[in-house]
C-alpha cells in the first residue's frame, strides 16, 4: 500500500474542520496513522473545512475546544492511583442542553449563570442548584454570561449584545455588526466584546451604545480564541492573536500600550501560531499571560515593560493568586510558578489526559480532564489530593471556586457543584 501522507496546508485545514485530532495525530503510528489520515482527506474533500481558523477556549478555556476528537485517537493514560482521602466530594448536579466551548459562567447575588448554544439563560442556586431565573433567546448564543451592577450580559448568535435586570427583564440590545466571539467584560461604566471580524468594542452599560471601537489586524491563521478582557479601575487588558497583549483607556479606547507575550516562530502558519489563551491576570501591578507555543510572560500593568518571560506552551488560561501561578502546557503537565516567575513543581501524572484550564483554592488547585474528571492538587507539592467524576464530556472553562465550595460546566450539558475539603 502506498504511503498516505497530510500536508501541513491540509492538517491545518482537517485540525480547523474537526476532521483531525492535532494532539492524538502526533502519537499514533502504522494503520491507525493511516486511517486516520484517510478519514481526514474524506472528510476535507466532503467540504467539511471551514476557512483558516481553528477553534480554541478560552479562560476560561479547555485544551479539548482546539484539539476536536477523532475516532483513531489512543485511549486516554489510565488514571493514577489517588493513595489519600478524597478531598472532593459531590454537593449537587444537573443538566442543560449543550454548552459552548468558552461558554463561562457568572456568579451573581448567589445564583451561578448559564447560557447555552440553543439561547436558554438559565440561574442556578450556588448551594442546592436549583433553578430559578429562566430566559429564552430564540437566536441563541454565542458567548457566556457576565455580571455588573444588577446587570446581566450575554451575546446572541444573531451578532446582538444583550442586557438583563436582575429580575430577568431584558434592558437593551445593541447590534454589533458581527457576531461575538468573547465572554462579555463589564466595568468602568462599559461593556467589551471581541467580535469575529477582528473588532474590539466597548458598548455603553446603562444604554448599550457603542463607546469605542478598536479593528485590529489578525494573522492568516489564528486560534478561535474566546478570551474575555479584564477591566481593571480605567483599564481594559485584553489578549490578541500572535501573541500580543494590550491595555486600552475604558473611557475612551485609546490604546496604553501594547506588548508582545511571545513572537510567532517557524515557517509555516500553523507553526507560527502563538495566540494569547485564557484571559490575562491582572493583580499585584502585574498583567500575566501566556500563549500558545510561546511564553508565559509577565507585564508591568501601568508602563507594559516586561517583567519576566519562561518558553511554555499554553493550551489554556491561567491561575494565578499573590503568590503562586499555575498552568497547564499542551503534554499535559501542570506545572506552578512563583509570582517572580521561578519554577516550583510539575505534576505528570495526569499526562496525556487532555486537561483544562486551572484554577486555584487556597490550598488546592484543580483541573478537569477529557472524561470529566475533576482533579485537586497540593498548592505547596502539586500532589494530587482529590478526584471527581463531574460530567462526560470537558468542560467548556475553568472550575470557579469560592472559599471551599466550586461549580464546573461540561459541554455535555452537566453542572456541578462541589466541595473541597481543605480548600
Amino acid at each position: 500500500m502506498s504511503q498516505m501522507k497530510l500536508s501541513k496546508q491540509q492538517q491545518v485545514e482537517a485540525i480547523a474542520a474537526g476532521c483531525l485530532d492535532a494532539a492524538a495525530f502526533a502519537e499514533i503510528g502504522g494503520s491507525t496513522r493511516r486511517s486516520a489520515i484517510a478519514r481526514a482527506l474524506k472528510c476535507l474533500a466532503a467540504g467539511s473545512a471551514v476557512g483558516s481558523s481553528l477553534s480554541a477556549c478560552s479562560a476560561l478555556n479547555t485544551v479539548s475546544s482546539w484539539m476536536p476528537w477523532s475516532s483513531a485517537k489512543p485511549k486516554l493514560p489510565p488514571l493514577p492511583e489517588l493513595g489519600v482521602s478524597n478531598q472532593l466530594s459531590l454537593l449537587w448536579r444537573t443538566n442543560l442542553d449543550e454548552i459552548g466551548q468558552g461558554f463561562a459562567p457568572s456568579i451573581f447575588e448567589g445564583n451561578l449563570f448559564v447560557a447555552t448554544r440553543s439561547g436558554m439563560l438559565s440561574a442556578f442556586d450556588l448551594t442546592s442548584g436549583q433553578r430559578g431565573f429562566e430566559y429564552r433567546y430564540p437566536k441563541g448564543f454565542s458567548s457566556g454570561v457576565a455580571s455588573l451592577e444588577g446587570r446581566l450580559f450575554a451575546a446572541g448568535r444573531d451578532g446582538f449584545l444583550l442586557a438583563w435586570d436582575r429580575s430577568g427583564a431584558l434592558q437593551w440590545s445593541s447590534y454589533l455588526g458581527a457576531e461575538a466571539v468573547s465572554v462579555p467584560a463589564a466595568g468602568a461604566g462599559i461593556v467589551v466584546v471581541r467580535t469575529s471580524d477582528n473588532r474590539i468594542q466597548a458598548l455603553d452599560l446603562e444604554r448599550g451604545q457603542v463607546r469605542w471601537s478598536i479593528a485590529k489586524q489578525s494573522p492568516p491563521l489564528v486560534l478561535r480564541a474566546t478570551n474575555a478582557a479584564v477591566i481593571q479601575g480605567q483599564t481594559v487588558f485584553i489578549g490578541l492573536p500572535g501573541g500580543r497583549m494590550m491595555a486600552v483607556n475604558a473611557a475612551n479606547g485609546q490604546v496604553i500600550w501594547e506588548a508582545s507575550v511571545s513572537a510567532p516562530r517557524g515557517t509555516t502558519e500553523i507553526e507560527r501560531l502563538s495566540d494569547v489563551l485564557g484571559q490575562p491576570i491582572v493583580s499585584e501591578g502585574e498583567v500575566l499571560a501566556a500563549s500558545f507555543q510561546g511564553k508565559l510572560s509577565s507585564f508591568d500593568s501601568q508602563s507594559g515593560q516586561l517583567r519576566w518571560a519562561r518558553d511554555f506552551t499554553a493550551v489554556g488560561g491561567l491561575a494565578a493568586d499573590a503568590v503562586q501561578v499555575i498552568a497547564v502546557d499542551d503534554r499535559g503537565q501542570i506545572q506552578s510558578f512563583s509570582r517572580s516567575g521561578a519554577p516550583q513543581w510539575k505534576q505528570e501524572a495526569l499526562r496525556g489526559r487532555r486537561l483544562s484550564a486551572p484554577a486555584l483554592g487556597s490550598r488546592l488547585g484543580l483541573v478537569a480532564d477529557e472524561e470529566g474528571v475533576l482533579h485537586a492538587l497540593g498548592r505547596e507539592q502539586g500532589q494530587l489530593l482529590g478526584r471527581l467524576s463531574v460530567a462526560s464530556k470537558p468542560l467548556v472553562c475553568a472550575p470557579l471556586l469560592d472559599q471551599q465550595q466550586g461549580w464546573t460546566i461540561a459541554g455535555d450539558g452537566s453542572i456541578t457543584g462541589f466541595r473541597m475539603t481543605h480548600a
